[in-house]
C-alpha cells in the first residue's frame, strides 16, 4: 500500500515536470534522475543508501520552493511517501 501511494507521488511529480515550462534543462534532468533513483530503490532489495534519497529530495525541496510552489509540494508529498517506507 505504501509503495503504492509512493508511485503514485512520483506520477504526480512527473505531471509537475511536463507542465513545467519553466525549469532550466538541467533542474529538468535532475528531476528526473531522481525519480529513477526512487523508482529502481523501491523495486531493489533495501540498502545501506536509501537515505541518500530523502536527502536529495530535501536538497530539491529548497532548490525549487520560492521559484516552482506546484514542484516543491510535489517533492513534498513524495518526501513524505518515502519516509513512510522507511527511505
Amino acid at each position: 500500500m505504501k509503495k503504492t501511494i509512493l508511485l503514485e507521488k512520483l506520477e504526480q511529480l512527473r505531471a509537475e515536470l511536463a507542465a513545467s515550462s519553466a525549469l532550466d534543462e538541467g533542474s529538468h534532468e535532475q528531476l528526473q534522475s531522481l525519480i529513477n533513483d526512487i523508482e529502481r530503490a523501491v523495486d531493489a532489495p533495501p540498502s545501506e543508501d536509501e537515505g541518500i534519497l530523502s536527502g536529495e529530495v530535501q536538497d530539491l525541496v529548497l532548490k525549487f520552493e520560492t521559484e516552482h510552489p506546484q514542484i516543491t509540494s510535489a517533492l513534498n508529498q513524495v518526501a513524505s511517501a518515502l519516509a513512510n517506507l522507511g527511505i
